[in-house]
């Protein structure tokens, strides 16, 4: 509430809606955006992009760590470059994808790119932490590796794909919106945001901004609910 007031005291300043619009007037041209099937459409193509790149960063980071638990050597050689990907802007990953990919295909890839090292520093983390006894135990009752991928690793990294995830997702969603408007995809909230800038639709500009909030916010929420569901497992499990 305190928000609305500060916001509808700033636009009464300002005097003009092209500058900060009113909350009412944001309000109507959100109402109108759920009334509009163009609305649902850039959603779905949107979270599609997003999905997609956040899905093929998480298979890919999974078989990478999976491969640096399993090789030193293959860790050293791919150490450097994950530092390297860590260290490149994110403006940087869009300008490269754009002039590779193109447009359509930007997005996907620049989420990919941004993503991939964050999920095998997450993974690579959770199975440093493995204590050495259970190490050492496995040294003496070796296991084959499709195994110990059923029965121990896979179990060992869900709750760490969850977590990376809940941030990886979010985060994604942001950065793929903005590589739509840099890369003026063909449809997504991407080109809802640019197209509201060139029509100086300030109201407009302020909805999608909500509606992207409110997605992060679901995402976040229902992450949480899975996170949550899996302590409960355990909990359970161990007692």
């Amino acid at each position: 509430m305190v928000l609305i007031l500060l916001w509808g005291s700033a636009a009464a300043y300002a005097g003009n809606d092209i500058l900060i619009p009113y909350p009412h007037q944001t309000l109507i041209c959100l109402v109108q955006l759920f009334a509009e099937p163009v609305f649902y459409g850039s959603v779905f193509r949107t979270l599609l992009r997003v999905i997609a790149g956040t899905a093929l960063s998480l298979v890919t980071a999974l078989a990478v760590s999976l491969l640096c638990n399993e090789s030193v050597r293959f860790r050293n050689y791919i150490e450097p470059v994950l530092s390297l990907a860590k260290t490149i802007p994110n403006i940087s990953y869009i300008i490269i994808a754009l002039v590779w990919l193109g447009s359509e295909g930007a997005v996907t890839a620049v989420i990919f790119m941004i993503l991939f090292p964050m999920f095998v520093n997450g993974f690579l983390n959770t199975l440093d932490d493995e204590p050495l006894s259970l190490r050492q135990a496995e040294a003496v009752y070796a296991e084959t590796f499709a195994a110990r991928l059923r029965m121990k690793l896979i179990p060992q990294l869900i709750p760490e794909m969850l977590r990376t995830g809940k941030t990886a997702l979010s985060m994604g969603f942001k950065v793929g919106v903005m590589a739509e408007i840099l890369g003026s995809a063909g449809a997504g909230i991407g080109r809802q945001l640019a197209y509201s800038r060139i029509t100086l639709n300030t109201a407009g500009i302020f909805a999608w901004t909500i509606i992207m909030i409110l997605i992060t916010q679901c995402i976040d929420h229902l992450f949480d609910k899975m996170l949550d569901k899996l302590t409960e497992e355990e909990t359970g499990w161990k007692s």
